[in-house]
């Protein structure tokens, strides 16, 4: 047997490092689509949940429901014992008043400056627009992204900054700015929409 060329040798050794390096260079290559794949999927997942937490939520329907109609009864008090009283007439006047800088309020003779029905209101927007801020601070920690969320969220989007009467748009924008929403504000402008106050507030005090 002829003894082996070492350049020959050289050469076969060269051939099996390509091929080593060429199988694994394969097998990164799928194991790095599989994970994009699980990746995908999970962030899928995880915006599909915080959806249907936004979408499912009592308080948020009710505000839904309160920006898409001039006069709607809504069930503002659900614990309360007669089904009755659960219910409130949310009208245009009532969710300006409700959205009305507090210090623009004259507190009444238990020292509230706003009535029941009021407070609800205000707190069903606070948990309204709170999922909002939760949203922001997902995108900003590149857990979702923006165009994952325009299918449930543009519409709501679009009533708030645009569609919306303009006078309770001026309540809405000054209820965000003043109580400090800024995640909100932030929110808006990603999809491009402004939704910081157009007036000084005091044209709010007696817009009713």
């Amino acid at each position: 047997m002829p003894p082996i060329d070492p350049k020959m040798l050289g050469t076969y050794e060269f051939l099996l490092k390509v091929v080593a390096g060429l199988g694994s260079l394969l097998i990164f290559s799928i194991g790095l689509r599989r994970y994009v794949r699980e990746q995908k999927w999970k962030r899928n997942e995880f915006v599909a949940n915080e959806m249907k937490t936004f979408n499912s939520d009592p308080m948020v329907r009710n505000v839904m429901s309160i920006l898409d109609w001039g006069s709607r009864k809504v069930e503002l008090f659900p614990d309360k014992p007669d089904y009755n009283d659960r219910f409130v007439k949310v009208d245009r006047k009532l969710l300006k008043s409700a959205l009305q800088f507090h210090e623009f309020k004259t507190p009444g003779e238990k020292g509230c400056r706003f009535t029941e029905d009021e407070v609800a209101i205000r707190d069903h927007f606070d948990r309204f627009l709170s999922y909002f801020e939760r949203f922001e601070y997902f995108i900003k920690a590149k857990l979702i992204r923006p165009v994952e969320l325009t299918a449930d969220l543009g519409y709501w989007i679009d009533t708030i900054s645009e569609d919306i009467e303009p006078d309770v748009r001026n309540f809405i924008s000054h209820f965000i700015d003043r109580y400090r929403y800024r995640g909100t504000q932030n929110f808006f402008t990603r999809f491009k929409k402004d939704i910081k106050p157009k007036t000084d507030i005091e044209t709010t005090r007696n817009l009713f």
